[in-house]
């Protein structure tokens, strides 16, 4: 037997052209896998520099400052209030719903409670009552008040007006209220008066409105800067608290 027959004879895989190719084509084969696994590590690596970080959940938002106010409307005398003269006229303070600030010409400093404001009310405009002299109406007016035409109009009426302190036997003092409205910006209080009489008791019922200004209490002058155009006289204390020094 020649030698091309013998080589002709020998199985295909021992030949060396099919090794040859045999071992190319598992080269082929191994860089193929070699490049898919380099490719999916860089797509893998692309894609966490291009997706952004999660973002955390958003926090629930704060509740407005108003949510916590208390808004109950006392039915009672407020406890712990003792009654302070400013001249003649007694004024009451509270160590929890001020005043905070009191100067030889006003107070200021009420908190932010149907109380506070009840409090604001009696000491605000006793203190800018034309009785007690201009020492103490005039910086009451400036400060106190809330800025307004009104406000302007009762202080030029009192500048122009003989305010002399009045005699004290004809003063006439707190002796109860009654909340007419309440909301934590706009407090509506009727602060009831005892007029001096010597025969039956007669009141007056001053309705005084109060705004939450800059941190405060503030009162808003009556209509036409006179406190004539919310003033009623009455003996009907009907839902009236009883309030006042003794």
């Amino acid at each position: 037997m020649s030698q091309q027959q013998d080589f002709a004879d020998r199985p295909p895989w021992t030949r060396p052209a099919f090794i040859a190719s045999a071992t190319l084509v598992l080269i082929v084969i191994a860089a193929g896998a070699l490049i898919a696994v380099l490719g999916a590590d860089d797509s893998r690596d692309n894609n966490a520099d291009d997706t952004p970080p999660a973002s955390p959940a958003p926090a629930d938002p704060a509740p407005s400052p108003d949510q916590a106010l208390p808004t109950a409307i006392p039915t009672t005398a407020p406890d712990g209030v003792r009654w302070e003269l400013v001249g003649p006229l007694p004024v009451p303070v509270s160590d929890t719903a001020g005043p905070t600030q009191i100067t030889d010409t006003g107070a200021s400093g009420f908190a932010h409670t149907p109380e506070g404001a009840l409090i604001a009310a009696a000491q605000i405009s006793t203190r800018a009552s034309y009785s007690l002299g201009r020492e103490h109406w005039e910086p009451t007016l400036e400060h106190q008040f809330v800025p307004s035409p009104d406000r302007d109009r009762m202080l030029a009426t009192l500048r122009n007006t003989d305010t002399s302190p009045s005699d004290p036997g004809s003063l006439s003092h707190i002796a109860g209220f009654q909340y007419l409205s309440y909301t934590p910006d706009t407090a509506v209080i009727g602060l009831v008066l005892r007029v001096p009489s010597a025969g039956t008791p007669r009141y007056h019922v001053l309705s005084t409105t109060l705004l939450w200004r800059d941190g405060d209490w503030r009162m808003q002058a009556p209509p036409g800067g006179a406190w004539a155009s919310v003033n009623r006289v009455t003996n009907d204390l009907t839902g009236v608290v009883e309030w006042g020094a003794r």
